[in-house]
């Protein structure tokens, strides 16, 4: 007399070998083994392989039901079909037909059912952080209303799992689980929610600083998660991000809610922090403008500030931080964004906020921007000491920006040393391809200001002059001052000659007074009509006792290069003893007039490096030695 046990064992043995050759019989034998043992799970488990096998769908839902509900937690292959059918569900679209039955089946199972199918697959991951993952985001998918339960237990696995692999399960937290919670967001720990806060905007910061080309509104995206995270804390809401918004309305907003806040806020912390981040890529993103197909990075350096003979204190320094300089287009978005992220750096930098600031600092990718930040906070604050220090930990620069701002930190201390001359030599050595514009605003009357500096050939060439022209043109006021420094100025001077009228007054001014002038760089470097005009008057309206001599271009030699170089120029002077000078001066003019149209900025470029050792003597007092050693 066999045993229940046996009974079963041989009915299903009966079912197996019929079920390929005669699936009717086979049929049979599991509708009576089902019928006198419907508790037996090798009974109902072969039900569900005689319908799965046989690809019905809704039968083998309904004989899987059974087993899911009455054996949870017990059999081996139950797990495994299981694991089978959660698999199908999350490779829907690269699914093999027998994934693809799974998928089919699983519609037709009931609710509960379905439900309890990734419960179960969830306890019986184990050490498999993944999968228990994939799984509750499978779960959300399937089930939203599940998230308000069972969100909370994911979020801490997916904090779990960043200490491991941040990268794979902060993509997972911003792709996949954000966008599942934010209509409910759950309530979660400070702790947690500010941490997971914190890989999100690690994550989104990574892509920013990372792509070549940088996502689409990341901000929009960054500020929604800010506010879902606020959500889960119970937080007042921050504003929503617009790029239409005035960054003054976050700012104004920020400070609000540090009023009515205790000290060492995490609201204001993480409100404050985001808003820093935010203008200070900005700042760093406006750094770079495209001018003639070309990429142009912006250098912030120091302005030059209007010197007056007549003390009215146009160079007063008072304790009002600097003006920034509307020398570009990009000028005004790339002054707010630095004053708001100062702004925000300031109040981190308190107290109450500073040691959780600093850690947020390390955790997020930003040595490159802060690095770059702090020198140009530490220009605008005029802290040349911590200038200084934080240039020589700042590896990335090039030569040509490390050349402009150390010759900046120079006009900063209100004089030039011999190490700002080499930067200017090395500039003018180091121009770039892209030719640019002139920029307006370079020199200010009566306050310090900032500007930013394109990297571009005319605004570097009209950097190094204007710092050329601050050194020396206060020795156009001093008694016996050179003619050569005099005709030196006008040199430089053509390239923003409006923009300091009364010193070109007082150059000529002096010139007049002059019973004897030489100017034998004329014919080199002097193609300015106004100067060229305004020469032409002097020398016509001259004395008998009165010599004005400059230097002419021979018969055959062209008037564009350098008067040393090719045939020996001539000397020629007003006075009576050199006949037909005057027409000489005429013919002179007329050449320096035809050329009007050169390139101003490549002959400035030129008359600094071919001049340098006059210019050194101007600027230092020195006398001309055979070369200035460029290091």
């Amino acid at each position: 007399m066999r045993n229940n046990e046996e009974n079963e064992l041989y009915m299903v043995k009966q079912a197996q070998s019929l079920r390929k050759r005669d699936p009717c019989a086979a049929k049979a034998w599991i509708i009576t083994a089902k019928t006198l043992y419907p508790a037996a799970f090798n009974v109902q488990y072969e039900a569900y392989l005689f319908e799965r096998d046989g690809k019905n769908y809704e039968e083998a839902a309904k004989c899987f039901s059974v087993i899911a509900t009455n054996f949870p937690n017990q059999h081996t292959e139950l797990w495994q079909e299981i694991n089978a059918l959660t698999n199908a569900l999350r490779n829907e679209s690269e699914n093999t037909p027998e994934q693809e039955f799974f998928v089919k089946m699983y519609k037709h199972l009931t609710p509960d059912v379905q439900h309890n199918i990734f419960m179960h697959t969830i306890n019986h991951c184990g050490d498999d952080l993944e999968q228990c993952i994939c799984i509750y985001i499978l779960m959300f998918m399937k089930f939203p209303k599940s998230v308000t339960t069972h969100a909370p237990r994911l979020l801490e696995l997916l904090a779990e799992g960043m200490t491991t692999d941040p990268d794979l399960y902060q993509r997972i937290l911003v792709e996949d689980v954000l966008p599942m919670i934010q209509h409910k967001p759950p309530e979660l720990p400070p702790v947690l929610a500010c941490r997971l806060y914190t890989n999100s905007l690690e994550y989104y910061l990574r892509q920013i600083m990372d792509s070549e080309t940088e996502p689409t509104d990341p901000w929009k995206t960054i500020f929604k998660v800010l506010m879902l995270c606020g959500q889960m804390m119970g937080w007042e809401p921050f504003l929503p991000f617009s790029k239409q918004g005035s960054q003054n309305v976050y700012w104004e907003k920020l400070v609000d809610i540090l009023s009515a806040s205790p000290p060492g806020s995490s609201k204001v912390l993480f409100y404050a922090t985001t808003l820093f981040i935010y203008s200070l890529h900005g700042y760093i993103r406006n750094c770079r403008l495209r001018i003639d197909d070309a990429d142009v990075s912006h250098v912030l350096v120091e302005g030059f500030i209007e010197w007056a003979p007549d003390g009215d204190g146009s160079e007063d320094q008072t304790m009002e931080p600097p003006k920034f300089s509307l020398t570009t287009p990009i000028s005004p978005d790339l002054s707010n964004a630095f004053l708001h992220a100062a702004q925000c750096w300031q109040l981190l930098n308190t107290d109450q906020f500073q040691r959780d600031f600093s850690q947020l600092m390390v955790a997020l990718p930003l040595a490159p921007w802060i690095s770059r930040f702090l020198f140009d906070l530490a220009i605008y604050f005029g802290h040349r000491d911590e200038a200084n220090k934080l240039m020589g930990e700042m590896t990335t620069q090039s030569s040509l920006v490390q050349s402009l701002q150390i010759l900046s930190l120079n006009l900063m201390q209100g004089s030039m040393t011999l190490q700002g001359f080499q930067c200017i030599l090395k500039i003018i050595g180091e121009l770039p391809a892209t030719n640019g514009h002139l920029l307006e605003n370079m020199t200010l009357k009566g306050h310090r200001h900032m500007v930013f500096l394109p990297l571009t050939r005319a605004a570097l060439v009209q950097y190094c002059t204007g710092a050329i022209i601050s050194r020396i043109s206060r020795q156009v006021y001093e008694p016996n001052c050179s003619d050569r420094l005099l005709g030196d100025l006008l040199v430089l001077q053509q390239l923003n000659l409006l923009n300091d009228l009364r010193l070109t007054q007082q150059i000529f001014s002096v010139i007049k007074q002059r019973k004897s002038f030489n100017l034998r760089i004329l014919s080199t470097y002097i193609i300015g009509i106004d100067l060229i005009e305004e020469l032409s008057h002097i020398w016509n309206s001259q004395v008998e006792d009165s010599n004005f001599e400059l230097t002419g271009s021979p018969t055959g030699v062209s008037s564009g290069g350098p008067a040393s170089a090719g045939a020996p120029a001539r000397r020629i002077g007003t006075r009576g003893a050199d006949k037909g000078a005057r027409d000489e001066f005429k013919t002179i003019t007329r050449q320096q007039i035809a050329r009007c149209n050169e390139n101003i900025i490549t002959l400035l470029a030129n008359f600094i490096t071919q001049e340098q050792l006059m210019l050194a003597q101007h600027i230092f007092g020195i006398q001309p030695v055979e070369t200035i050693e460029i290091k």
